[in-house]
């Protein structure tokens, strides 16, 4: 037959679409997709570039804010924990623009995964805690503000039952020459049972001189 029907037509087959670097393969299940994303962040199979986008205040570089993006659905506190330790380390010898950047980036995207424990989500305590209090430590090196209102959202989540968050408070209260909020900090670590008197003490006389050092 000179004349083939439509439906006798070959079919032209479209090339299997494959995925670009970093983007999810929708084929994969959760669990290999976690498995793949930890390989490449914790066993070191992925780089970060060393160019910055910004130098605006929470701005990383293009492929740091990509693959923060990607695995903030899928961080552990033990998981972050691990993740922001190495970011650390990839950060050191940067710039203090550069570095403060791209590891704000990184605890934007962790700590927004883990919540705080104040009905945001994520466990209280831990290595959930540990990661908060760093955040807070590092938004003190350019803003005491932004570092006080991490503080402040700690106290009423991850921080609460942790009897380090009130000693840290007061110390970085201290070196911001707010000795009373220093004073009121180991009150409420007192009245909340989580500091006996002594140690309370002992952490004032430590926050004392930590504000002698920086009048």
């Amino acid at each position: 037959c000179a004349r083939r029907s439509a439906s006798c037509r070959p079919r032209r087959l479209s090339p299997p679409r494959l995925a670009r670097r970093g983007e999810p393969d929708q084929s994969m299940s959760s669990a290999a997709l976690r498995d793949k994303i930890k390989g490449l962040l914790v066993e070191g199979e992925g780089e970060h570039t060393s160019s910055s986008s910004s130098t605006a205040e929470g701005d990383g570089d293009d492929s740091s804010r990509h693959t923060l993006g990607l695995t903030s659905t899928l961080f552990t506190p033990q998981f972050a924990e691990s993740f922001i330790a190495r970011v650390e380390r990839e950060c050191e010898g940067l710039p203090a623009e550069e570095r403060r950047s791209r590891l704000t980036a990184a605890y934007r995207s962790v700590t927004g995964s883990l919540g705080s424990g104040d009905g945001g989500g994520g466990g209280g305590g831990g290595a959930n805690f540990r990661v908060w209090l760093k955040y807070a430590r590092l938004k003190a090196e350019s803003s005491a503000e932004a570092a006080r209102a991490i503080f402040v959202r700690m106290e009423s989540g991850v921080g609460a039952d942790e009897s380090q968050y009130y000693t840290a408070r007061a110390l970085f209260e201290a070196e911001h020459g707010a000795m009373q909020a220093a004073e009121a900090a180991l009150r409420r670590g007192v009245e909340a049972g989580r500091l006996d008197v002594a140690a309370a003490k002992q952490a004032l006389h430590a926050a004392q001189r930590a504000a002698a050092v920086c009048a």
